[in-house]
């Protein structure tokens, strides 16, 4: 039988402290699942692709075998993993991100294992729109696309290039992933995170305030919570399923890098242009009026606006930390946020998908329930 061998990717250049705050906390996340993968019954070998010294050497002593390039001045993701595939004469691969699925069960990952391990032709992915969990067969369709610059899109090739796409299950564990400092505090919030995340998170002092008072909400029969940006359906039937809220929805622009809508400018955003047309200040004011609290993936504003952010600004507004945002229109916004008379939480995709979804499940398992999964 084919041999599938699980490839991660984890590095960077982190030059703010939040950067650094959150690659220890990714550090964390990609050793824990390291260890998971190593111990998958279906997964024949663990690659770690890394410009990381530490992280090469804690996973080395997991078992992992390390692909160590500290020059990511010539780094392309295409590129790296097709050299990858052929350096290895790898047949089948299950590819992630060093921050993807930090609460992925090893029998979630057994189950990917086995379905890409008896299938001559697939492409699994944990999201249709922008997957960071991507596993397919055979290794050597990387060779029907053209390389993308990043992980968004390789799903999406691979199934334009013929290979059946099949959906991973459908949960909060597979889905949730760490893109942003309000993934962290989220993360912190909840059990079944590995030790080395645990010890990560614990070094940090986040301020889990605005996401407790949206816990609460959960329970409040009645309670009005507004979910801005790339909501995922699934999100909202789940919530909708086991809650007496009232959700005021607003999604827009699912799939905007993986479609190539980013690096066109081609982001359009009504609530962007609302914001746009009554200020920041007098839109959270309106936001106030409807909702009890809000969940918004900033993201989409940004692009909508063509805003030229570094990510120490996109990671400090989440933080709601004013005098380190350099951008003088992100400041506004955060500070407006900040002010407004609800709990106002700002972050990115998974912030309105996985993050959130893992969130309200474990408001019902600390309520003494069980989810009502309605798919």
């Amino acid at each position: 039988m084919q041999r599938l061998s699980a490839v991660m990717f984890e590095g960077g250049e982190p030059g703010s402290e939040v950067q650094r705050q959150m690659s220890a906390v990714r550090y964390g996340v990609a050793l824990d699942n390291l260890a998971k993968l190593v111990k998958t019954a279906d997964i024949d070998q663990v690659i770690l692709c890394t410009n990381y010294p530490d992280l090469a050497d804690a996973a080395r002593d997991l078992g992992v075998l390390v692909d160590f390039d500290a020059d990511t001045r010539r780094f392309h993701f295409g590129v790296r993993l097709r050299n990858v595939v052929y350096k290895y004469r790898l047949d089948k691969v299950l590819y992630l991100g060093g921050a993807a699925a930090p609460l992925i069960r090893p029998a979630e990952l057994a189950e990917i294992a086995a379905q890409t391990k008896s299938s001559d032709q697939v492409v699994l992915v944990n999201n249709p729109q922008s997957p960071d969990l991507v596993a397919f067969s055979p290794a050597r369709a990387i060779d029907l696309i053209d390389l993308p610059d990043n992980d968004n899109v390789l799903g999406h090739l691979l199934k334009e290039a013929g290979l059946p796409r099949v959906l991973m299950r459908n949960t909060a564990s597979i889905n949730f992933d760490i893109d942003t400092p309000a993934d962290l505090t989220i993360l912190s919030l909840l059990p079944g995170v590995g030790p080395r995340t645990r010890q990560a998170l614990d070094r940090l002092s986040l301020d889990t305030s605005r996401v407790e008072q949206v816990k609460r909400l959960f329970l409040k029969v009645g309670s009005e919570i507004a979910l801005i940006g790339r909501v995922s359906p699934s999100v909202a039937l789940f919530i909708n399923a086991n809650f007496a809220v009232r959700l005021r929805l607003f999604s827009e622009e699912r799939g905007m890098r993986a479609m190539g809508r980013v690096g066109r400018s081609e982001v359009r955003s009504l609530v962007a242009h609302f914001i746009a047309a009554t200020g920041p200040r007098r839109f959270f004011d309106y936001l106030g009026d409807v909702a009890d609290a809000a969940l918004i993936d900033t993201r989409v504003w940004m692009a909508c606006e063509r805003l030229e952010l570094s990510e120490g600004d996109r990671f400090y507004s989440d933080l709601g930390v004013l005098d380190k945002i350099t951008d003088a229109r992100l400041r506004e916004f955060t500070a407006a946020a900040l002010e407004s008379s609800i709990p106002i939480v700002l972050g990115g995709h998974s912030l309105v998908s996985g993050g959130l979804w893992a969130l309200a499940e474990n408001v019902i398992f600390e309520d003494g329930r069980e989810p009502n999964r309605p798919f």
